[in-house]
């Protein structure tokens, strides 16, 4: 009899201490979870404004890991102090939700994403610095420097090109020895038929080329209510508002080029990567590349970029009223 009651006993304890560690580990759960959602946004938010130096604020974000979804409202982004006027961006809200699955293959997928912008201001200061060339530097410092030593390699080139020794000065001098002295290229007649000499030239003049993140989203709703473009390079500083509170609605987004309307690709473009700055993981990856129009942008023969600002304020004219 003693036998049997003991038995019950250390089940019961047992239970007990499962019912007890079951409960610690849900209250647990619920502080992680809160802890999760009050400090998640300052994380993010002093983490971006680190990284690029423009003001970052808030009000209030959520991010499920297990569901893939966000929720974000009131994110401003105020240009460095340093700047003549410090608006930049003004996202009222932005909303995704992805399937989940899809996050772990090398094309997410979205259910929808609605994006929502009070305001999108391209101010460039007194020195000739645009903010959201300074933006896009600070958010991809490597992809800027790779771009910078490109354009600082193909100047240099053309000089080198465009100088031409005189021939009476040059004729059995320097130059001309140089001439004689010069090494067979790759191509050149003792190489041309060499597979390993074509093999070597052709990997030293092979470039990675990035390529672009795939993506679908089933239907991603858009509305900017106001572009501001200041500038302040010249003597008179000229300022100039476009309220035009337009809204697009798209389906099946799996390219930028099919966001091309003049007024909403350029002007979201700064916004895309600030989403992608603060939102972690591959929604964030996904609203950059959707809105990410460096290959639209018009260049010079040089392989510069044409001035931003003066294609923003074409673009912006081009567009009719609603």
């Amino acid at each position: 009899m003693n036998e049997k009651h003991e038995g019950f006993t250390s089940v019961g304890n047992r239970g007990g201490a499962l019912m007890k560690l079951l409960m610690f580990l849900i209250i647990f759960g619920g502080v992680l979870t809160a802890a999760w959602v009050y400090f998640l946004p300052t994380i993010l938010t002093s983490a971006l404004q680190k990284r690029t130096g423009f003001g970052v604020k808030v009000t209030e974000l959520s991010f499920n890991p297990f569901t893939a979804k966000v929720d974000l409202t009131g994110f401003v982004i105020n240009n460095p102090e340093s700047f003549p006027r410090r608006e930049f961006i003004a996202v009222r809200s932005f909303n995704a939700n992805a399937k989940l699955a899809s996050l772990f293959s090398d094309r997410p997928e979205f259910d929808y994403a609605w994006i929502e912008v009070d305001y999108v201001a391209f101010v460039r200061d007194a020195d000739g610095l645009l903010n959201t060339q300074l933006f896009h530097e600070r958010m991809n410092p490597e992809a800027a420097a790779a771009e910078k030593a490109e354009r600082a390699a193909k100047s240099k080139a053309q000089k080198k090109d465009s100088f031409t020794p005189d021939e009476k000065v040059t004729k059995g001098g320097p130059a001309e020895k140089f001439k004689a002295e010069k090494k067979p290229a790759v191509n050149d007649a003792k190489t041309k038929d060499d597979p390993a000499a074509k093999e070597n030239g052709t990997k030293a003049k092979e470039k990675p080329v990035a390529q672009p993140m795939k993506f679908l989203i089933r239907r991603l709703q858009v509305s900017l209510d106001k572009v501001i473009v200041a500038d302040y390079a010249g003597g008179t500083p000229n300022v100039r508002e476009f309220n035009r509170k337009v809204y697009y609605t798209y389906n099946d987004v799996t390219d930028p080029k099919q966001l091309l309307e003049p007024f909403a690709l350029k002007s979201l473009e700064s916004v895309g990567a600030a989403i992608r700055g603060l939102i972690p993981g591959d929604i964030g990856k996904a609203v950059g590349a959707v809105t990410n129009a460096d290959q639209d942008q018009p260049r010079k023969p040089d392989g510069s970029v044409e001035d931003p600002l003066k294609s923003v304020v074409e673009k912006l004219e081009e567009t009719p009223k609603p």
